[in-house]
């Protein structure tokens, strides 16, 4: 199981923030582990002091040209469904309601949690 999030990223190329997808780990098979690309995120703010600068495995468009968005969450979801992935909507719901952060825009937010159909046969077999 990978859970989808929506987290802050400061894009040094437009030198904008945005809000970027991300999965909290790198898938270990199925075809979502080729759209994903492990990066570390440059500080939100100076502000912030030192923080936090984990790498984050961030989600990419079709092309591979840039990292998907919230905009891109059909693009996302007809590319789960297509390959095989199933969002489980009740663990979603689940974590959501005790998901840190509330509504701070500069919190990371689920999106959902999903499975690999490919993986759950193999285990049941």
């Amino acid at each position: 199981m990978y859970s989808i999030l929506s987290v802050p990223f400061y894009d040094g190329r437009t030198q904008q923030y945005t809000k970027i997808l991300c999965v909290n780990a790198v898938p270990v098979a199925g075809p979502l582990a080729a759209r994903v690309k492990t990066v570390r995120p440059p500080r939100l703010s100076g502000l912030c002091g030192g923080g936090n600068r984990n790498c984050i495995h961030a989600l990419l468009t079709s092309g591979a040209c840039s990292y998907m968005t919230p905009d891109d969450l059909p693009e996302l979801f007809a590319f789960l469904a297509a390959n095989g992935y199933t969002a489980d909507i009740g663990l979603t719901k689940l974590a959501a309601k005790h998901q840190p952060g509330g509504v701070d825009a500069n919190a990371n937010s689920l999106v959902c949690i999903i499975s690999h159909n490919a993986v759950a046969n193999a285990v049941a077999m």
